[in-house]
């Protein structure tokens, strides 16, 4: 029993001086850093809004008299032309204003003539010493006021002529109608504002999207860059635009102040389809066989001989005609003719042309706008979490570079806190410094950090060249037995 038990004791000691042996030569656990090597890139700076589409000349048309709409000779989608008239007031009350300014003409002219003839007669009387002066002063008074009134007559008359004419609403500029407000019957009032009747886009081939850009950004759009945008009805299509206007006005809503920005676009034909002919975009069909087929040559199928295409065409426009619908020209100018007035209890107009061109952009669109403000080529770029990494929170104490390279965040860069030493894994803001490695240590390089595109930030500093190791994280990082560590380091870093 005594040599068992030293047979025991002994196994126990070698037992417990293996474990300490083991424990002992176990090597002590090391930071597997993460890194990626610098490289040369471009780097496009970027600003995001979102705006609406609209044309470039929208003319809001309205009426300067009162009264009821007693026609309406285009609608919605109508083409126009300046000066083409497009409603109608009842011309009643101003046609009967300007009857009575004409008699008021009639007696004004009437009492200037008496009185000048008086004046002329009273004159030579005072010339021959029969007519005190008093009374010569008293016709002169007389002609004057005679003259007077009837300049006001003239005037009013005047003005009862514009009135009258002001019952015509006629389109200001070429271009279609977008939106119609009033209708037949409808009474309007212009005692304080003018009211609106319809809205008149002057061109659709060229539209401007109007955005709004946050104060912190507006510095950085200029006149002339370019930018791309989507709208949701073809949100895999990007049109491209360019800044034509920013404007100095500030827009403020709930504390939040904001620039307006113009940007210019061609519209497009809609994805697999040709821009708009015929009536519909303002010029009439070709109706001469030659006209029409120098025009579709280009995109008939491949094959497609002239005299097939003659025949066919030739047959069209008989049918075209039996159903009396053959296409000729409708003179724009001539608004009689477009339509007389509202079909009984109809919602449209008689006649004219409309536009139903196949246009991608169309006003009162919602854009996804963004503009390329800057761009930098062949520039030394590092992603954005390599300025934000700090390594001080993976490095034990006895072995943590100097406090000013450890520790970029904190007051002064480095300083010390008054408080005591600052906490090496908290970042206050980001730092222009990124780290290498030297000799299996994170060392702290300073850089000057330029534009970002939300991805990259380019850099530039002295020692920087294309391939060196840049830190941007860790692998696995072992503490007090906790597990693997994200990549850009404990909470806190960023």
């Amino acid at each position: 029993m005594k040599r068992n038990a030293w047979i025991g004791l002994g196994g126990g000691v070698l037992a417990v001086a293996g474990v300490i042996t083991y424990f002992a030569a176990k090597p002590k656990d090391e930071v597997k850093w993460r890194s990626i090597k610098l490289e040369r890139g471009n780097v496009t700076q970027r600003i995001s809004a979102t705006g609406t589409v609209n044309a470039m000349v929208q003319v809001a048309v309205g009426t300067q008299v009162s009264g009821v709409i007693s026609a309406l000779y285009v609608d919605y989608n109508s083409l126009v032309k300046k000066g083409q008239l497009i409603a109608q007031i009842d011309p009643t009350v101003m046609q009967t204003q300007l009857d009575d300014a004409k008699a008021s003409l009639l007696r004004a002219q009437a009492a200037y003539d008496f009185a000048k003839a008086d004046y002329e007669r009273s004159k030579r009387l005072a010339e021959a010493k029969l007519l005190a002066d008093q009374d010569l002063d008293t016709k002169v008074t007389a002609l004057k006021t005679a003259k007077g009134n009837l300049g006001s007559a003239q005037a009013t008359l005047n003005r009862a002529k514009a009135n009258l004419g002001y019952c015509n609403i006629t389109a200001p500029v070429d271009g279609v109608v977008i939106s119609r407000l009033a209708d037949v019957g409808q009474t309007v009032a212009a005692s304080f504002s003018t009211p609106n009747l319809f809205q008149i886009a002057q061109d659709l081939s060229k539209m401007k999207v109007q955005i709004s850009i946050d104060e912190s950004d507006i510095d950085q759009v200029k006149v002339g860059q370019r930018g791309y945008f989507t709208v949701d009805s073809l949100p895999e299509k990007q049109f491209m635009a360019t800044v034509s206007q920013v404007r100095l006005e500030p827009i403020t809503n709930s504390n939040v102040v904001t620039y307006n920005v113009v940007m210019e676009v061609p519209n497009e034909p809609l994805p697999g389809t040709d821009a708009a002919s015929g009536p519909a975009a303002g010029r009439p069909i070709d109706t001469d066989p030659e006209k029409a087929w120098e025009r579709a040559k280009g995109r008939l199928p491949e094959g497609t001989t002239k005299e097939a295409f003659l025949q066919r065409f030739k047959a069209r426009m008989a049918e075209r005609a039996q159903a009396g619908s053959a296409p000729k020209p409708v003179p724009l100018s001539a608004a009689g003719r477009l339509a007389a007035a509202r079909t009984p209890g109809g919602a449209s107009l008689v006649g004219g042309p409309v536009f139903s061109g196949n246009l991608a952009l169309r006003p009162g669109m919602t854009a996804n706008v963004t503009i390329m403000t800057n761009q930098r080529r062949d520039v030394l770029r590092v992603p954005n979490a390599a300025l934000r990494f700090n390594p001080a929170a993976f490095i034990k104490e006895d072995k943590k570079p100097a406090t000013g390279a450890a520790r970029p965040g904190g007051p002064g860069q480095g300083q010390q806190h008054p408080s005591g030493p600052v906490n090496s894994g908290m970042v206050a803001k980001r730092e222009d410094r990124i780290w290498t490695l030297a000799n299996g240590q994170p060392k702290v390089i300073s850089v000057k950090a330029g534009i970002s595109d939300g991805q990259f930030t380019e850099i530039s500093g002295e020692g920087l060249t294309a391939g060196m190791p840049i830190l941007i994280g860790v692998e696995e990082a072992k503490k007090n037995g906790s597990g693997p560590m994200p990549l850009g380091g404990p909470r806190g870093m960023h």
